[in-house]
């Protein structure tokens, strides 16, 4: 399963928002900072891709610093040939959010060690070269957001015997 894959599932009304993860992080750190303005105030379900995922070097400990506790190399090295040993993947993280623009600043503020509300994707940054991933935005209803992650993390798992490497 691949992100061009998720848009054959959302609903075919809904475009996808992208936007590069380092372009984000920038953000945390430049005069930028409080402008989130262009992504969607609006529920959703997201994914954070990145195609050579499968030739970056991991570390135990999260690169940039921040809330992520440090990992098991063995552990990430494994996750990883496992789930591409399923075939090809840019999806890295699969996540839902009630509202996208709110979700999105703080998992990237996360990532820069300014908040610690977004454990969930905590393997992204141990991922060298992280800020080089882009994030897919898809819009939908409140009610249709658990199902539509229940089905895109249960077709992963299918086709690649894993759930995606940071869920």
């Amino acid at each position: 399963m691949k992100a061009s894959d998720i848009e054959l599932i959302v609903d075919p009304e809904s475009t996808s928002v992208s936007v590069s993860l380092g372009d984000l992080l920038a953000r945390t750190d430049g005069p930028h900072q409080a402008s989130w303005l262009d992504l969607p105030d609006a529920p959703g379900v997201y994914a954070i891709c990145l195609p050579d995922w499968k030739d970056r070097s991991l570390s135990t400990a999260p690169d940039p610093p921040c809330q992520a506790r440090p990992a098991d190399l063995d552990e990430l090295l494994g996750k990883r040939r496992r789930i591409l040993e399923g075939g090809p993947t840019d999806i890295l993280y699969v996540g839902k959010a009630s509202n996208l623009r709110r979700r999105i600043r703080q998992v990237v503020r996360f990532g820069r060690g300014l908040d610690s509300s977004h454990r969930g994707a905590e393997r992204l940054w141990h991922l060298q070269g992280i800020d080089d991933a882009e994030l897919r935005m898809w819009r939908c209803s409140r009610t249709r957001l658990e199902p539509l992650k229940r089905e895109l993390l249960a077709r992963f798992r299918r086709d690649h015997g894993e759930w995606p490497f940071a869920n």
